[in-house]
């Protein structure tokens, strides 16, 4: 049976007052894809709606999905998205020079290891290597390249008993920390895992960042945080981590890369405080900073639907290109759908041959698109690629294809 469940405190502070920033309304898990005989399937929907503590300023989702519904067989491979692969070749570079390179035992455990993409170039370092991952079919692809899987979700329990074994000098963990509900539990195993000299480094995105960009469409069910680095770094020392260290990533449209490590073990470098000025600067303890926002996003769905209206009285043809959980967000959102987008297209191969998820549009390969590309628009699902797929599809806007980006306004290109 299937559990839903409406959180009462901050996963932070505890905090029960808290301000509703954002209402996207009710959406079904934004990776949970239809086949073709589903298609007539009433989906289970869910309230999706962003909040902000008002005791320390962490913004987080309060609707929470079972776990297991969303991530037991999950269909994002991170083998099969090109700029992952070549941001993982740097990151592992990066963390094997500065922290593995003049140890002799070496284990990374990688929290979240998806297929792993990561923990395989780890290997060309003769690094001992350990997958966390929850979703039995990306263990599985994991396991086929030889690299040790435990096929669970990471917890107090589970670090406690890889510990008993070996612990790591570094723990690494890419868009995972927001997908936890249970912070607390989460912290404390990464302090049982890790050696008292180890680092641990986690990708997220930044909140300041959805804020100013207006990137309402990064919030979906399996993102339950959304973090500022001022109450990251105020509950890590109360859980005797510290922040050393942040560097801004361009992967996934910009992110940031946060080393922590044991109390004192590494010095505090000037990107720390350099972050939390800036936040400070631009009002994430302000009320009005959120209403803005809030109001801003109305606008936007409001000029995006008039927009693609327009277009379609022009008898284009509008297709999505790329399914990633941020699109599906937004289609959902808009009440884009099927009568309105022709079908999208995404290189997972997972994916094609599915249905999107309440907007119920197919999905297929890129080559299998019409290739007559005149009167036919792209509505950029995968804005956070947009450089890197616009120089990619030279052919299709050589040939009249047009993009119209979404966010942070829409633009057609």
């Amino acid at each position: 049976m299937m559990r839903y469940k409406f959180r009462k405190n901050c996963r932070l502070c505890s905090s029960k007052e808290f301000k509703l920033v954002l209402d996207l309304g009710k959406q079904p898990p934004s990776n949970a894809f239809l086949t073709r005989k589903e298609r007539e399937k009433i989906e289970k929907v869910f309230p999706l709606r962003l909040y902000l503590c008002k005791t320390c300023h962490h913004l987080q989702l309060l609707d929470v999905v079972d776990k297991e519904y969303l991530f037991s067989n999950y269909l994002y491979m991170t083998s099969a998205n090109k700029p992952i692969i070549q941001h993982f070749e740097e990151y592992v570079d990066y963390v094997y020079q500065k922290f593995l390179k003049k140890k002799k035992e070496r284990m990374v455990v990688e929290i979240g290891s998806n297929d792993g993409t990561l923990l395989k170039k780890f290997l060309k370092y003769d690094v001992d290597v350990l997958g966390i991952e929850p979703a039995k079919n990306l263990a599985k692809i994991s396991r086929s390249f030889k690299i040790k899987t435990e096929n669970n979700f990471f917890s107090h329990s589970i670090a406690k008993k890889i510990s008993n074994r070996k612990k790591a000098d570094v723990i690494i963990a890419n868009n995972i920390l927001g997908h936890v509900d249970k912070l607390n539990d989460f912290i404390k195993g990464i302090k049982i895992l890790l050696k008292d000299d180890g680092v641990f480094v986690f990708e997220v995105p930044h909140a300041l960042k959805l804020i100013k960009n207006l990137e309402f469409d990064t919030v979906y069910h399996e993102h339950l945080s959304y973090f500022f680095i001022t109450p990251l770094h105020k509950w890590l020392r109360k859980n005797e981590l510290e922040i050393f260290h942040i560097q801004k990533q361009d992967v996934h449209g910009g992110t940031i890369r946060v080393f922590v490590s044991k109390s004192g073990s590494h010095k505090e470098r000037k990107s720390v405080r350099g972050f939390m000025k800036e936040e400070e600067k631009n009002g994430i303890n302000n009320k009005q900073t959120y209403d803005k926002f809030s109001t801003s996003i109305e606008s936007l769905r409001k000029n995006l639907v008039k927009k693609i209206e327009s277009l379609k009285k022009k008898n284009k043809i509008i297709f999505g290109y790329g399914a990633p959980a941020k699109g599906n967000v937004l289609l959902n959102y808009c009440k884009i759908d099927n009568k309105i987008l022709d079908f999208v297209t995404d290189t997972t191969i997972l994916k094609q041959g599915k249905l999107t998820p309440g907007t119920k549009i197919p999905i297929i390969s890129p080559k299998d698109k019409p290739k007559n590309y005149k009167n036919m628009i792209a509505l950029l699902l995968a804005w956070n690629y947009k450089d890197a797929i616009i120089k990619n599809e030279k052919n299709f806007i050589k040939n009249g294809g047009r993009f119209l980006i979404p966010i942070p306004k829409p633009v057609l290109l």
